[in-house]
């Protein structure tokens, strides 16, 4: 039987459903870890986060090459905030606010690193960086981001900014050059 022949049904608690979501997120935020930790380990500091804002960068652009095109064929222009949240791929059921500094299930995970890895406290808000200022310049090809307030290290939520931006508009992205196929 293939997935399209195949019909969910019936409901699941939401209860269940969050549980489900953040126990994904926290293998995620694992893997994360530990592939950090290998590249530290082998290559130091400097060379992780070059290796990593590498990596992250091009899964944001994968990611959101995915959402443009998802968005423009649905009749939006994709060059706004609100264009790029009506499409967003995140399973945001797993992020509850009121849990203040535990609502993202990776800052949970990775903040129980920081003690005996304080390297990892560099590395593990710089995914959040790359990943998010990368998605929407490249989506947007005209707004870039900055994170102000990361729970990861500070505060009970996330702050940032959305602005527009000269060097995104040229094709110029704050963490890489996008290759063209």
């Amino acid at each position: 039987m293939s997935k399209a022949d195949y019909k969910i049904e019936g409901t699941v608690p939401r209860e269940l459903l969050v549980s489900e979501v953040r126990k994904a997120a926290r293998q995620f935020a694992m893997q994360f870890f530990h592939f950090s930790k290998v590249l530290y380990d082998q290559f130091g500091l400097e060379k992780t986060k070059d290796i990593v804002r590498q990596t992250v960068f091009e899964l944001a652009v994968d990611r959101s090459d995915q959402l443009r095109e998802k968005a423009l064929a649905q009749g939006l222009k994709a060059d706004s905030v609100e264009d790029f949240m009506s499409v967003i791929d995140l399973p945001f059921t797993g992020w509850i606010p009121e849990w203040g500094e535990d609502h993202c299930p990776y800052a949970e995970v990775w903040r129980t690193y920081f003690d005996k890895y304080p390297w990892f406290r560099e590395i593990a808000p710089f995914y959040c960086d790359v990943i998010d200022t990368t998605t929407i310049e490249n989506f947007s090809k005209c707004l870039s981001h900055r994170i102000t307030q990361n729970v990861i290290l500070e505060g009970t939520c996330c702050k940032r900014e959305y602005f527009e931006s000269d060097k995104v508009k040229r094709g110029e992205y704050t963490y890489g050059k996008k290759e063209e196929n």
